[in-house]
């Protein structure tokens, strides 16, 4: 069982809840993006326009909810004429986000153990997978 979220039993219930999730349900991904403001986009872009696309980097930082859209514009507005900070901009605005809560992520995992088994006695969690080890 390679993947706990696509057959056989579950994490329990509590960890699973926490993030958005259900027992049978996809694993729910909390990550960085940040609800997109369209007055800051709308001047982002016509910021971008109008310098002739220099600060294209923010547009696309800012329309794309990056949480970090103020330091790229920064970096722009400060390093951009070198070409080099322009490029690192627009390299920050196209990564993709982090994913900082659900599945995948490092502290939202339920703790190894342990856990009854839907076929009877105890399976072993190992914090990221069931690892197919039983007890009556």
């Amino acid at each position: 069982m390679s993947d706990p979220y696509s057959s056989g039993p579950y994490p329990p219930q509590p960890y699973a809840h926490a993030y958005g999730t259900t027992w049978g349900s996809a694993p729910a991904y909390v990550t960085d993006r940040r609800v997109v403001d369209p007055a800051v986009v709308v001047i982002a872009w016509v910021l971008a326009v109008l310098s002739g696309f220099y600060m294209l980097p923010w547009a696309i930082a800012a329309t794309r909810g990056r949480s970090n859209h103020g330091m790229i514009a920064l970096i722009n507005v400060l390093l951009g004429w070198t070409f080099i900070g322009w490029v690192v901009a627009l390299v920050m605005a196209c990564q993709s986000h982090a994913v900082i809560g659900g599945a995948g992520a490092p502290f939202a995992s339920t703790p190894p153990g342990w856990y009854p088994s839907p076929q009877g006695g105890q399976e072993f969690w190992d914090g990221v997978r069931w690892t197919g080890q039983r007890a009556p």
